[in-house]
């Protein structure tokens, strides 16, 4: 839709204009890389290298079937993915834009060199634009990037290091509302990042996890051992029974507050798996 749109606009911008540029400079400024960035963040770059290849092959046709266009935004577009696949923060896509931009313009001076379609002034417009191609692949990817995690529930990597600030809301919940789960919650979390990065996994996932796993005891904290004080466990004046109900019911909680504030789904996993469903032994 982007590349069609792009056309339509530069084709209507070369006749009414006469800034020396043809709309065949225009093309080069189209964004398709941000789609393979974009499904890079979510779904890595296994994915989006296939990704990119069906879409420059799709943008090639509105261009007419173009060999060289085919050829230019599927290497913009594999590149931009592999430049972003690691990243952790929004301003190393913008990074990942500027060193796209450069990239760009490389491939469009050999593309014209290749045609033998080439001249000072319009080896200038491409190369603006080409850069401006790149810029603003990095800007759709990181506009487009928040959309997708709200409306598909997927949690990159940038959110996760947002969750892993302690100053988060549910965070400073638990230290007030529960300090006990709060420093068990912070200790398993280092651990398990710990374990994480030595069996070559996640550790930021896993260390997020390890926040987050036990948010649902807000609700009854002083119904779990580590939020008791003086000594006093309420468990002894009720049924093993209704023990059981209320301990097992944290992870409900949990689920439910992890939806209200858009954890995002791997983190809810978590959250519903970290006890297992085996017998609560010491009740039985």
């Amino acid at each position: 839709l982007i590349t069609q749109l792009s056309v339509t606009f530069a084709d209507a911008l070369d006749e009414k204009t006469s800034m020396g540029f043809v709309s065949e400079s225009i093309f080069f400024g189209i964004p398709v890389a941000a789609g393979a960035m974009s499904i890079c963040q979510f779904l890595g770059f296994t994915v989006a290298f296939p990704f990119a290849i069906v879409m420059a092959v799709i943008a090639a046709m509105i261009f007419e079937n173009s060999y060289a266009f085919c050829l230019y935004f599927m290497i913009s577009s594999i590149m931009g993915a592999y430049w972003i696949k690691n990243v952790r923060h929004r301003r190393d896509i913008i990074l990942a834009g500027i060193r796209l931009g450069l990239f760009n313009i490389c491939i469009a001076a050999i593309i014209e060199f290749y045609k033998a379609d080439i001249g000072p002034v319009k080896l200038l417009w491409d190369s603006l634009f080409s850069f401006a191609g790149g810029i603003s692949a990095a800007i759709v990817t990181i506009g487009v990037t928040p959309m997708i995690e709200m409306a598909f529930g997927f949690t990159t990597d940038s959110r996760l290091l947002e969750l892993a600030n302690l100053d988060q809301p549910l965070m400073r919940r638990l230290m007030i509302e529960a300090p006990g789960t709060y420093h068990h919650s912070v200790i398993v979390g280092s651990m398990v990042e710990a374990a994480a990065s030595e069996i070559g996994a996640n550790a930021l996932l896993a260390k997020v996890c390890g926040y987050y796993h036990d948010i649902g005891k807000l609700k009854n904290p002083l119904y779990f051992i580590e939020n008791q004080k003086h000594g006093k466990n309420i468990h002894n004046k009720i049924s093993p029974s209704m023990s059981c109900l209320v301990l097992t019911s944290h992870v409900k909680n949990g689920v439910q507050l992890a939806r209200e504030y858009g954890l995002g789904q791997e983190i809810i996993d978590c959250i519903q798996q970290h006890h297992g469903t085996s017998l609560i032994r010491f009740f039985y």
